[in-house]
């Protein structure tokens, strides 16, 4: 049996084929967030991951089904919900396979305690936590997106970075190597910073959250005001998990994501905080990519199908 998961992003998505278990391809696509971009284009991509497996048209034929981890749901696509209707419609129109998904959050706590409790805390472009108590009961924290905070994420650390080189452009907050690094990095001479502002509001948007990374280069060269910025990154991680622990009542906390599972930093800060709040807890990387998460979820959801 042949089935693919995707680990859709909000900067890229990763895919993989697996035959009996064992991958046997995988490729990368752009993003998955029909929130930001179109359904059209979210599902364009997916569909050009797909080809870029190289499979053949034998083994895609007899593929069995597609698992998405998909970063816009926070559950299964509703008819009520119109983007996610157009998105998963276009797909099931195109592919000759059953299409299912889940949120990347869901599918990725899977991957961590496969259908036991436990807490998982996903920070990369966006972030949130998800948790499972022993009831099999699901609750959320975070994940509002980026234009209702999203504190934690790629995109709060890069916002925030931002903020911080405009108001020390102003004279209203400390220096920072922020602003330099602000400018260079969009394009614009360091002596012209206001020339930033038909940068950010042109179209097509800028990538905000890729400047997380400019913020994290700048904080381990000692900068205050980066430093300050990615651990407040992790306060509010730590909250998110602080909360989702209590209620699942197991010490079980995965990560996920560039931000918690990359920067050193933000890590440690994150696993401080956490075990202040709530005591000893089991921290790890989930066993499983979301990817190859994302088709269990998929080959599930098929036996269940098959088994009406």
């Amino acid at each position: 049996m042949i089935v693919i998961g995707a680990d859709g992003g909000g900067t890229k998505t990763v895919l993989a084929a697996f035959e009996n278990g064992a991958r046997i391809a995988e490729a990368h696509a752009g993003p998955l967030n029909y929130r930001v971009l179109s359904p059209e284009e979210a599902a364009r991509n997916l569909t050009e991951g797909l080809m870029s497996l190289g499979l053949t048209e034998y083994q895609m034929k007899n593929a069995s089904a597609l698992g998405i981890a998909d970063p816009s749901l926070d559950d299964a696509a509703g008819e009520e919900d119109e983007a996610a209707g157009t998105f998963y419609g276009i797909l099931r129109s195109a592919l000759p396979l059953p299409v299912f998904g889940r949120s990347d959050a869901y599918i990725t706590l899977c991957g961590l305690a496969g259908a036991g409790p436990g807490t998982l805390v996903i920070s990369g472009t966006g972030a949130m936590g998800i948790a499972r108590n022993r009831l099999g009961e699901i609750r959320l924290a975070g994940g509002w997106g980026r234009l209702t905070g999203d504190e934690g994420s790629g995109y709060y650390i890069a916002a925030e970075g931002i903020k911080s080189a405009l108001r020390a452009s102003d004279g209203v907050a400390p220096e920072t190597r922020l602003t330099t690094a602000a400018a260079e990095f969009f394009g614009v001479s360091p002596e012209r910073p206001r020339d930033l502002i038909p940068v950010f509001y042109a179209e097509p948007a800028p990538d905000i959250a890729a400047f997380s990374a400019e913020v994290a280069r700048i904080a381990e060269a000692g900068d205050a005001e980066a430093l300050r910025i990615l651990d407040d990154a992790a306060h509010w991680l730590a909250l998110y998990a602080a909360g989702l622990v209590r209620w699942s009542g197991s010490p079980l906390v995965g990560i996920y994501g560039s931000v918690l599972t990359k920067n050193k930093r933000v890590r440690a800060k994150f696993g401080e905080e956490l075990k202040a709040a709530v005591g000893e807890v089991e921290i790890e990387i989930p066993a499983r990519s979301a990817e190859e998460a994302a088709a269990l979820y998929a080959e599930t959801e098929l036996n269940k199908l098959n088994r009406k």
